[in-house]
């Protein structure tokens, strides 16, 4: 009997062949922007101090960009709105600081399935318009879903069974989802399906003819 070619990984265990559920699609992390308006700031910073240090080292007088700003600070008085200007400064980094380990926000809900899919709530929104236009036959459908919830506005067709039909179909269409959102399915008020109803169709629009003059013409042979 032949040994395994590694002893180590002889008692591991092997990995299913197969495509494998990839990461978790998420948003950008909210110091994202601050990192880069941060980073310009301080790149202009550099060029300023690149000009000092450019203009120090050359003859001649020059007026500087840093200077008033040492002097001020260096002969300004410490009243109450330096206090306060300075308590803001320290809660704006402090909120920085925070914000920077803050998670990735969550936007995507998992399809179960042996490859790496993904959905949006957006997405879970059309899917459930589209299954209760299908269930009642019916246009005046809206939904609006995030990650935990999805609710649908249809309209009642009379027979009282509209409500538990859409809602069994779409708890039949997301449970193929890892996270299933719950299901809330709503009627539309009746004032509002008598008003669509009572609304005048639009007038046809005339076709608009047009007169076309046929110019006959022969050629004359010499």
């Amino acid at each position: 009997m032949t040994e395994p070619a590694n002893p180590e990984q002889a008692g591991a265990p092997q990995r299913p062949l197969g495509p494998h559920p990839g990461s978790e699609p998420r948003a950008n992390p909210s110091a994202r922007w601050m990192t880069i308006v941060i980073g310009a700031l301080l790149l202009a910073l550099a060029a300023v101090i690149a000009r000092e240090i450019w203009y120090r080292h050359q003859d001649g007088t020059f007026d500087s960009w840093v200077d008033p700003v040492f002097m001020f600070f260096g002969t300004a008085d410490a009243d109450v709105a330096g206090v306060i200007v300075g308590i803001l400064v320290s809660l704006v980094g402090l909120w920085l600081l925070i914000s920077a380990f803050l998670p990735r926000p969550r936007t995507h809900v998992q399809v179960n399935s042996p490859a790496s899919i993904w959905v949006r709530p957006v997405d879970i929104a059309r899917k459930a318009t589209a299954t209760a236009r299908a269930e009642t036959g019916g246009t005046n459908v809206r939904s609006k879903a995030d990650r935990k919830s999805v609710t649908v506005h249809v309209d009642d067709d009379g027979t009282g069974m509209a409500q538990e039909q859409v809602a069994a179909a779409l708890n039949d269409q997301f449970r193929r989802l890892a996270a299933p959102p719950s299901v809330s399915v709503k009627l539309n008020p009746p004032a509002q399906q008598a008003t669509r109803e009572a609304a005048p169709a639009p007038a046809p629009v005339p076709a608009q003819t047009q007169t076309v003059t046929v110019t006959e013409t022969k050629e004359v042979q010499r």
